[in-house]
């Protein structure tokens, strides 16, 4: 549905006014839900087909509900779809089986527990060089078969960052895997300053990233990866992903796959000495989580958003959201409604569960029509490359709408200033690459209990 609504947009480019936006927005939004955890997810395109991918899912290994540990994971692909929609098929899954091989599932609680961290670690490793392997056998191996071998080949031919969220109810334990420059922010609340503060859940990986920069060095000690001016590492903009085969592979695998199967070009001669210069291997980190009162939430978002707004912000926003909305509010709508059956519950790692999202409610606080209504406040617009750019903050939020996802995602892209909303929303690939990035996102709320609302 969200395809075909994209599609048809960008063959006719309507002008998006309020209600259009609105709908596009809509078509790729919803739900997911577990016993104490609900998700709002939105997500809305740039490229035709989208290079983002997402899942959520529940580990169900334990026959036990209550101990079913759930994931949310977000795929930014580049360079292509395939390596970012092969990972949500495949990566959570993956994970999921290390863990249960390592018996983490019913491990007693350690801090940052190391065998835990390990196995995630290693499944990602493990599953991005069993592609990258399996992908230069094929393109060596001087068999006929180039139907076969363009298709393993492009899985790696493009690239994907990964960011993973796993969560364990029994002990409260939520821990982040991040393989590039996805984020994930957690929203904690700070009974001093009254409000929720952003605590940071992972750290872009990219060659503004100081201790990427430095791990690339000590890889690669006679040699120049990183551009200090575009943070690109020998021209791509994040220092970790899967696939990439063109950072991993020696150049003349490389050439052989352009020459002889229609792959990408090689890096330019004498840039790729000691390969491979990208790992999917990710950073991980946890947290014990709060509820109570004021619940932690988590955002998660593909760089798309953050190139718009900062992670203090979208925590600003998910409250203003929270101030007149309860992350259940669509359950409590459904049951009395009686579709239950179109949201789903428990599943296995890295299928998606929707519900389709509600109407918008009515605007219930000023709006702007034009960069005028502003009253000359433009320092939020800069002119960078030819083009309009712009970058969001709390006093341009609105809060209209009962998907959480679409709330950020909105906000991020105009917010009050519904004519750069609605100009945003208008562009069509191929020209909306230049103004905006895929955007999916996740708001993950904790404390949640479904019980009473998801059983009959």
């Amino acid at each position: 549905m969200g395809t075909a609504v994209q599609a048809a947009a960008a063959t006719q480019v309507p002008p998006m006014d309020l209600m259009r936006a609105q709908e596009m927005l809509e078509s790729r939004s919803g739900y997911s839900v577990t016993l104490n955890a609900v998700a709002h997810t939105c997500q809305h395109p740039s490229n035709l087909p989208c290079e983002d991918t997402w899942s959520s899912g529940a580990f169900t290994l334990l026959n036990d509900p209550a101990k079913d540990w759930c994931e949310w994971a977000i795929f930014d692909g580049h360079a292509g779809p395939r390596t970012a929609e092969l990972l949500k098929q495949v990566l959570p899954g993956a994970v999921g089986e290390a863990m249960w091989q390592a018996k983490c599932f019913e491990r007693p609680y350690v801090p940052n527990d190391n065998v835990i961290i390990s196995t995630i670690k290693k499944a990602f490793v493990a599953l991005d060089s069993q592609l990258i392997k399996q992908a230069k056998e094929l393109i060596e191996s001087g068999k006929p078969d180039r139907a076969n071998i363009i298709a393993a080949a492009s899985a790696v031919h493009s690239g994907s960052c990964a960011l993973l969220a796993l969560y364990d109810p029994k002990k409260h334990i939520l821990r982040v895997a991040n393989t590039g420059d996805s984020r994930a922010v957690l929203g904690r609340w700070d009974k001093e300053a009254g409000k929720y503060t952003a605590q940071p859940m992972s750290v872009d990986q990219t060659g503004f990233n100081q201790e990427e920069v430095a791990r690339l060095k000590r890889e690669h000690p006679d040699e120049d990866v990183v551009d200090p001016k575009s943070g690109r590492v020998h021209g791509i903009a994040v220092s970790r992903a899967f696939g990439d085969a063109r950072w991993k592979w020696p150049q003349e695998v490389t050439r052989r796959a352009h020459d002889l199967f229609w792959g990408p070009s090689p890096r330019p001669d004498n840039m790729i000495k000691t390969p491979p210069y990208m790992t999917a291997e990710p950073e991980v980190t946890e947290t014990r989580l709060q509820t109570g009162a004021h619940p932690d939430f988590l955002v998660m978002a593909s760089d798309g958003l953050w190139d718009n707004m900062s992670s203090e912000d979208a925590v600003a926003c998910v409250e203003l959201w929270l101030e007149k909305n309860k992350p259940t509010n669509f359950l409590e709508k459904a049951k009395k409604e009686g579709f239950m059956a179109s949201i789903g519950l428990g599943g296995t790692g890295g299928r998606p569960r929707l519900a389709l999202n509600g109407n918008a409610q009515s605007p219930s606080v000023p709006t702007y029509s034009s960069m005028a209504d502003l009253n000359g406040d433009d320092d939020t617009y800069s002119d960078k490359d030819g083009s309009l750019m712009w970058r969001v903050n709390p006093k341009h939020f609105v809060n209209e709408d009962q998907n959480c996802g679409i709330h950020l995602v909105k906000n991020a892209l105009g917010g009050k200033r519904r004519e750069l909303f609605c100009g945003v929303m208008s562009i069509q690939p191929p020209l909306s690459r230049s103004v905006r990035d895929d955007i999916t996102v996740h708001v993950v709320f904790f404390g949640v209990d479904t019980q009473d609302l998801i059983n009959n």
